[in-house]
């Protein structure tokens, strides 16, 4: 009788069951990102019909270091924690992810094309900077925030209102 070349791992014991909290968290997340498809999706049809623009694919996903991305495709990938921004902050990642389809870099133009459609940009950038980490943990993100689920279709009134005013 040989022994093994290498030594044979110990069995793996069964999966522990997730804890309470854990299922929870997963089930929030679910919950967040059935309604943020959806308010996004909206969302998109509005800015896409005002910038002219179409995308391909529109994913929820849990990214731990970016806020959205457009890839070459025009697919839009966006974090389920976008649920709690505010709507303005909202639109911005909106409206900085559709200016990709038409500059896929960060260049002078790219910037010159997001101001055109949101000219408190960097305003939304920071507010991003500085309460981003806190959405989706359950503390109200910050001054300006929703702290909770958007109210999609008074924000698109409010956001048409400004635009046929020109603002």
């Amino acid at each position: 009788m040989f022994a093994p070349a290498r030594p044979v791992p110990p069995r793996a014991a069964p999966p522990a069951r997730p804890r309470p909290g854990r299922l929870a968290c997963g089930e929030r997340r679910r919950r967040a990102e059935t309604e943020l498809r959806e308010t996004l999706a909206r969302r998109l049809a509005f800015w896409c019909g005002k910038m002219d623009l179409r995308y391909h694919k529109l994913r929820i996903k849990d990214q731990s270091t970016r806020w959205a991305s457009c890839s070459k495709k025009g697919n839009l990938n966006f974090n389920w924690r976008l649920l709690w921004a505010p709507p303005e902050v909202l639109d911005y990642v909106i409206v900085h992810e559709l200016c990709h389809l038409v500059e896929m870099n960060h260049s002078k133009r790219y910037w010159a094309q997001v101001a055109v459609w949101c000219p408190d940009y960097k305003k939304h950038r920071k507010w991003l900077r500085v309460h981003g980490r806190d959405l989706g943990r359950g503390a109200r993100p910050g001054p300006g925030s929703a702290g909770h689920a958007l109210d999609v279709d008074r924000d698109l009134h409010l956001v048409a209102q400004q635009g046929a005013a020109g603002v």
